[in-house]
């Protein structure tokens, strides 16, 4: 178990000790549950290895289930990470560590790709199996009462091990998300979260009377950089463009790669005029950065407000032309 891991899901699903007590108050796992687990254990002096073979031999009777064993070796791993846990079971014992342990069989699934009906399919065979155990000893323990006392903490143990699975995919879709609509190179969005961010602002600036203004931005002469110092110097370049426009900004702001070279700013309620003071704060820290091989570097940069029913393809347009305009007139330069 990676105990870091484990930590930070308890933590990110306020799992307590306290809380983890208040669980166990919840289900009604009381001291005399544990006496009857206790002395179950005793009794058994541990779990026959016929029962993890009668469970896996359940698992790969199945085509879906049988297709995720990579071979007999991995059985014999899996059956000694069985034992373990039912070691844990019978011992009585759930403390932070049993917690943390359960946790982390969650977030594992999600990983190794278990998906929950096969995890509560497991459960139910060896819910079978130890009620047959449990029959071999019934001499010297009360069967109907330990039976469901292993009942209350098998619940305890699929309840903690299914948050922690929808924990950790929940983050797993939010993060495929993130690397989506984000540039790999740089960190910033990229053109597919434009359409999304763009048509949410001009509806938001339409519904409260707010203004909106887009700041297109080209770097001068790129093509020659990548061509004289090769492309992972260009790399460097944009990834540091990027940091250097991100800092100029303010929160409620989006930079977005646009193009190779090119990149696009959102400014959230502002007018032009405050959005070409904007655009020469840019181009003019911009001209003011060193590149490591490459020296100065310059930006020429096309400002446009957005217009009261304009579809947000004429706003790009307007911005992306007088972007050229910059470029036309010698670079290093806002036009609007």
């Amino acid at each position: 178990m990676d105990k870091d891991i484990a930590e930070k899901i308890a933590k990110e699903l306020n799992i307590t000790d306290e809380d983890f007590q208040s669980r166990k108050l919840f289900l009604q796992i009381t001291e005399e549950d544990i006496r009857n687990i206790k002395k179950l254990g005793a009794a058994l002096g541990g779990i026959p290895e016929e029962m993890f073979r009668n469970f896996y031999n359940h698992l790969m009777s199945f085509e879906q289930t049988r297709l995720f064993f990579s071979g007999s070796n991995q059985i014999e791993r899996l059956i000694e990470k069985q034992k373990k846990y039912f070691a844990e079971l019978l011992s009585g014992e759930y403390d932070r560590n049993y917690l943390l342990t359960r946790l982390y069989v969650g977030y594992k699934h999600v990983e190794l790709n278990v998906v929950p009906l096969w995890y509560i399919g497991a459960f139910n065979k060896y819910t079978d199996e130890i009620r047959k155990l449990v029959g071999r000893v019934k001499d010297r323990i009360d069967e109907e009462a330990t039976v469901e006392s292993i009942r209350k903490i098998i619940t305890m143990d699929i309840v903690l091990t299914l948050e922690s699975y929808h924990y950790a995919k929940y983050k797993l879709q939010e993060e495929l998300k993130r690397m989506v609509v984000t540039d790999e190179l740089t960190g910033i969005f990229n053109r597919r979260k434009l359409d999304e961010l763009i048509e949410y602002e001009i509806d938001k600036g339409i519904r409260f009377e707010k203004p909106l203004s887009l700041i297109m931005l080209d770097i001068d002469h790129f093509k020659e950089v990548n061509d004289t110092f090769g492309h992972d110097t260009g790399d460097v370049v944009l990834r540091e463009m990027a940091d250097g426009i991100r800092r100029l900004l303010r929160e409620e702001d989006y930079l977005i790669r646009y193009g190779g070279e090119e990149f696009l700013v959102i400014l959230t309620n502002t007018p032009l005029e405050k959005a070409k003071n904007v655009a020469e704060r840019i181009r003019e820290a911009v001209s003011r950065m060193r590149f490591k091989k490459v020296g100065g570097i310059t930006v020429s940069l096309g400002v446009a407000e957005y217009n009261k029913g304009e579809k947000k393809e004429k706003l790009l347009k307007r911005a992306d032309k007088n972007l050229y305009m910059a470029k036309k007139q010698g670079r290093n330069r806002t036009c609007w």
